[in-house]
């Protein structure tokens, strides 16, 4: 339980930084809050559009690769999976 509070945190604040366009704040946040919860999908879809904003395109398909693995709500893994889509194909991969 204490994992989910501070991860639930974690995405807070990390929220509020992607917000206010702090994408390495954001980041750190982020890569706080997976490593308590890596099994959220909602954190790994965070986790690659700072990625994107950040310019690490590699870095932010693995993310959303990974989000489409697991379980959660469809809005998450349809952002995932349109997201993917649009990398992919703006790279040429």
């Amino acid at each position: 339980m204490k994992m989910a509070v501070r991860a639930a945190h974690d995405v807070e604040v990390g929220d509020s930084y992607f917000g206010h366009r702090n994408y390495s704040g954001a980041l750190l946040r982020y890569n706080d809050a997976v490593e308590e919860k890596p099994g959220d999908l909602a954190i790994h879809v965070r986790l690659a559009r700072t990625f994107e904003k950040l310019g690490q395109i590699p870095h932010a398909i693995q993310e959303y690769k990974t989000a489409q693995k697991l379980a959660g709500p469809q809005k998450w893994s349809e952002e995932a999976k349109s997201s993917l889509i649009r990398l992919q194909h703006a790279s040429g991969s």
